[in-house]
């Protein structure tokens, strides 16, 4: 496994051909992240600085360390543990400074967002620069009513949309140009029954392609209907708009969304006041509705660790983004999900690929995000 140390210019450093584990974890809507253990050695500790980059060899993501830490265990080995991000996470170092209104496709939206707060905002201070963006992928044509919170996160405010429209996104690095493409895409159907014509992947441990495999379920954070309550402004009705409306009964699971930062009038990026249409901001607070709704669907995932000598082989049958078909026939469970996210673990032992198949269960943050 050779590793290839960068500076923030693209300026290769050094190489380790030597490492104790590393993990590298790649999402399909939001950023991906990587652990590793070396050893220590002065040549480790000299080249691995905070805010470097790494790469694996054959790979087009870099990541960035963020920790370094150093420890020397009970057997007298010492050991260096760096830990970071996916370069994808620079994007989350802007805010959304004017806030965007767009009525078009999603991808367009996130290109939008990219465009005027990383790629070319009118104040170059705040250009990252060697970015461009890539929206030719197969993405959803229908468009979706967004306004951005005010100064909110600009790889949150992506996050949301992406998951809410179920398209994925990461930062690509061309080594050679020095160059990184944000590429917003949707992933392929190859689940049983597609009818795109491609060849369907399908994991069972009867089809001998997958080790151990985990299902988890839970509507513990189910919500089926919201209420919408848009601005407050004094001496006037707060508009209230509801999405799930024709749900009744036990079905009916209800929520109150909070939306007054979402306003009528708003300043566009020339700093003129502009105000939406009665039937524009009634949109935008209904795909607001929506999108707390996604956010609080049953989560279903599979968890599963890959053959390496299986039938389907990672990146080549199946990758990141892609819907795929998962049955357990002692469980009862067959399902069409999508992989959100591929854990490569590479030890001097060997290497495997752990697979989710479908949505995590919320995180502590992810709950505090939602309450927010």
């Amino acid at each position: 496994m050779d590793l290839f140390i960068y500076d923030r210019d693209i300026n290769l450093l050094g190489v380790i051909d030597k490492i104790d584990s590393l993990m590298w974890t790649r999402r399909f809507w939001s950023c991906g992240e990587f652990k590793m253990l070396l050893p220590f050695t002065d040549y480790n500790v000299t080249l691995l600085r905070e805010r470097r980059l790494i790469r694996k060899k054959g790979d087009n993501q870099l990541g960035e360390i963020k920790y370094i830490g150093m420890k020397k265990n009970s057997q007298g080995t010492e050991e260096i543990e760096v830990q970071g991000k996916f370069i994808t996470a620079w994007i989350g170092q802007r805010v959304i400074k004017n806030q965007v209104v767009a009525e078009q496709p999603a991808g367009n939206v996130i290109g939008r967002i990219l465009d005027e707060n990383v790629i070319s905002p009118s104040d170059s201070a705040r250009v990252i620069s060697g970015i461009s963006l890539d929206l030719a992928g197969d993405l959803p044509t229908s468009a979706i009513s967004y306004m951005s919170e005010p100064f909110v996160n600009v790889l949150t405010a992506c996050e949301d949309i992406a998951k809410a429209s179920k398209i994925g996104f990461y930062l690509s690095t061309d080594i050679k140009s020095k160059s990184h493409t944000f590429k917003v895409y949707s992933g392929r159907d190859l689940t049983s029954k597609n009818l795109a014509g491609n060849p369907p992947c399908i994991f069972s441990q009867e089809f001998n392609n997958i080790t151990e495999q985990e299902y988890t379920a839970s509507v513990e954070n189910l919500k089926t209907m919201a209420y919408v309550g848009g601005e407050e402004i004094n001496n006037t009705p707060r508009k209230i708009v509801e999405v799930g409306s024709e749900l009744s009964g036990l079905d009916r699971i209800e929520h109150f969304a909070d939306a007054k930062e979402i306003t009528q009038k708003y300043k566009n990026a020339a700093g003129a006041e502009v105000t939406m249409s009665a039937a524009q901001y009634n949109n935008v607070l209904l795909q607001r509705g929506a999108e707390e709704i996604e956010a609080r669907q049953k989560n279903q995932a599979f968890s599963s660790k890959i053959n390496p000598c299986g039938s389907l082989r990672y990146k080549r049958d199946f990758d990141v983004g892609d819907r795929v078909t998962c049955i357990n026939k002692r469980w009862g469970i067959k399902i069409d999900v999508r992989v959100t996210e591929a854990t490569e673990i590479y030890e001097p032992k060997g290497n495997r690929v752990e697979i989710t198949f479908g949505e995590n269960l919320p995180t502590l943050i992810d709950k505090i995000r939602q309450v927010i």
